[in-house]
């Protein structure tokens, strides 16, 4: 289920609250003017005016704060693609509904409304002639373009289709930027694989993910309330499996027969069968081809009993085990599984593994191999190899991992299961299951991303753990730190202009690298920033807070920002400790006292100057060396004076008195010498 703009507070209508927001200088989204009709699932639609042209029709989408947004995208499509909506432009701006920032993304409105809006009022009609110039031919050309720049719509649904035109003639995909890829589907819009995953773990898929959703997109504009309909997204996938997905959705009603081949074509659901750009465009030609034949899945003749349901199919099973994991893993340690794997399914290989699990599992009873977890998580891989990764909850194709790793943070507020998931190297489980499916090819391409992850997983200090893993695999996702979440800090230009804005209503005890802020900057400064990060890696706090200084100065210095008065204040307040690192105390009281004009500037790189001055440095470190050894020698004296001849009393009396006598002797003689000089003269 996708989150909705109203569990963030984004539906919240407060009339008059404030005046329209401006975006990019150019362009006013009215707060008071929403738009259902354009609404998404995850992001709510609002007018817009543009000041500059007044005759365009505009709308603007409020992105869920939190919510992965695929801006890395945004430049490619703002291009002039047919088939799609026109894109016009986005920014950060404060949205008074949720009293917070966010991402805001500006589309061309289309004047003829949604397909089935139209299709529902009586203004337009599918029929065997219009169908496939009005509806398939866009869309097909829309996926066709975007593949060729390397990216996937991944939200093709009847819902997300528009006609630009009030003729109802230009059809086009609507938008694709405000959630991760597949988000907003429901699940009959996605394939199996991809539809088993959780919302946030569907993955960017690939071109044969869009022609799926494009089939499903027609089969149900040309069916509507025929369209088969399922209890529960559990039956759906059973459905989809046993007899495949046209049969699944269509049963036995009529089809336009000049559709049955392309949809059948693109519905299936062997990879290695499912049509591709050739079949279409020979299709769209005018060409026809063999109509394809669905193989049939494997159905075993006596069902498995599993919580009073019966199953057929090991990869439906699967995924009621993973539903279900304590009894799941009951089910598997039983023999019963096996036997029924081997004798209805002839899947003796897949009973041994099975089999191995539980022994395994019973062995290492007290670790996390044998917990039930991990053998339902592994069982499920070997039963249903092309499918999503699933642990704990958490299932994810594996282009999926990040962004099902940004939606567990909005959703519970703790990445600590996805973190498991590398920790305990899960996905090799996946890449290393046998199988004579075939795979998405860009599943492989994360192999070495997961192996990249799990290294900075390990590194315990700040700048890595699951907080980097976070910003590394989601390039448009905004700082999540407590500290400056409400001021969606997307690119690293804007973080310390959001971290002065907060610093004068923030608690000054706190710091302004948390984890999650260092893991931001070390994911988006393309610098080296080793040395800093190391420095905060330090258990003294003196050396972390230098650290911090140095890190905030560099970023500082090197993104050529603009005067960070209230952050230099804050960052001021807190480098007591390292002041006190200094030896000299007249060093210490000149530092403190240039300390207010220094911060008075908002320079952090001449504040990171005066406390950790090279050329200083090194005069302290010497004078305090020259005071050590002074100190040094006078400490030899005192004990040579305490533990020498001179130590004992009574040897200090003879001596005392051997001086007495021969300084009485050296006087007598000189005052001798001056009366014989004296009677000479």
């Amino acid at each position: 289920m996708a989150i909705s703009p109203q569990e963030n507070g984004a539906g919240d209508q407060v009339a008059g609250r404030s005046g329209p927001v401006l975006i990019n200088d150019q362009y006013l989204v009215d707060v008071d003017t929403p738009l259902s009709d354009l609404d998404m699932p995850s992001a709510k639609a609002y007018g817009v005016r543009d000041r500059r042209n007044q005759d365009i029709e505009l709308f603007a989408l409020v992105c869920t704060p939190g919510l992965p947004v695929r801006l890395e995208n945004i430049r490619t499509l703002s291009s002039s693609y047919m088939g799609l909506m026109p894109l016009v432009t986005w920014d950060v701006a404060f949205w008074p509904l949720i009293n917070q920032e966010t991402i805001i993304v500006i589309y061309e409105r289309p004047l003829g409304g949604s397909v089935l809006g139209a299709i529902e009022s009586g203004d337009f009609k599918i029929n065997e002639y219009d169908i496939q110039s009005i509806i398939i031919e866009p869309v097909y050309n829309a996926i066709k373009e975007l593949s060729a720049n390397d990216i996937t719509h991944r939200e093709i649904r009847a819902e997300n289709l528009f006609f630009m035109d009030k003729e109802h003639q230009k059809v086009v995909l609507g938008d694709c930027i405000t959630c991760p890829p597949g988000f907003d589907q429901p699940i009959i819009y996605e394939p199996v694989h991809r539809g088993m995953a959780s919302p946030g773990g569907r993955g960017g898929g690939d071109l044969s993910d869009d022609l799926y959703a494009m089939g499903v997109t027609i089969v149900v504009l040309i069916l509507g309330n025929k369209l088969l309909k399922y209890e529960t997204p559990e039956k759906l996938f059973a459905a989809k499996v046993e007899q495949g997905t046209y049969s699944a959705l269509c049963g036995k009603r009529k089809i336009l027969v000049s559709l049955l081949e392309p949809l059948r074509g693109v519905l299936n659901d062997d990879l290695r069968e499912r049509w591709g750009f050739e079949e279409m465009n020979l299709w769209v030609a005018g060409k026809r081809q063999t109509p394809m034949q669905r193989k049939p899945s494997i159905k075993a003749s006596t069902p498995y009993i599993f919580m009073e349901k019966e199953y057929f199919n090991p990869r439906v099973l699967a995924h009621a085990f993973t539903q279900n994991v304590k009894e799941g893993a009951e089910a598997i340690k039983n023999e019963n599984l096996e036997i029924w794997l081997r004798r209805n399914l002839d899947e003796g290989d897949l009973a041994d593994s099975i089999n191995s699990i539980a022994a395994s599992a019973a062995i290492q009873e007290n670790e996390i191999r044998g917990s039930d977890d991990h053998i339902v998580t592994k069982t499920s891989i070997l039963m249903d190899p092309v499918g999503p990764i699933r642990y704990k909850g958490f299932s994810f194709m594996p282009d999926g991992y990040g962004s099902a790793l940004a939606v567990e943070l909005l959703r519970r507020n703790s990445m600590q299961t996805a973190a498991e998931v590398l920790k305990y190297s899960i996905p090799e489980i996946w890449y290393n299951a046998p199988t004579d499916e075939i795979r998405d090819e860009l599943a492989f391409d994360f192999q070495s991303l997961f192996a990249k992850m799990r290294v900075m997983l390990q590194i315990e200090g700040p700048g890595f753990g699951i907080e980097r893993c976070l910003y590394e695999l989601n390039n448009s996702l905004s700082c999540q730190s407590p500290l400056i979440t409400e001021q969606c800090v997307v690119t690293i230009n804007d973080l310390l202009p959001a971290l002065d804005a907060i610093a004068d209503q923030t608690d000054k005890k706190l710091r302004p690298l948390d984890r999650h802020v260092t893991a931001f900057i070390a994911a988006r400064f393309k610098e080296r920033i080793e040395p800093h990060l190391s420095a905060l890696a330090e258990q003294k706090d003196s050396s972390f807070l230098i650290g911090m200084l140095s890190l905030l100065a560099y970023l500082q210095w090197k993104l050529k920002g603009e005067p960070v008065y209230a952050l230099t204040s804050w960052v001021g307040s807190l480098l007591g400790p390292a002041v006190k690192t200094y030896f000299s105390r007249p060093t210490r009281r000149e530092i403190e006292e240039e300390m207010p004009r220094v911060i008075r500037q908002g320079s952090l790189p001449e504040l990171f100057d005066l406390i950790d001055n090279a050329e200083k440095r090194r005069q302290d470190t010497e004078g305090y060396d020259d005071a050590r050894f002074e100190y040094g020698l006078a400490e030899e004296q005192i004990q040579e004076i305490e533990t020498g001849d001179l130590s004992s009393p009574e040897v200090a009396v003879e001596q005392g008195q051997k001086f007495s006598a021969m300084t009485s002797l050296v006087i007598s003689m000189i005052f001798v010498s001056i009366l014989i000089l004296s009677e000479f003269w």
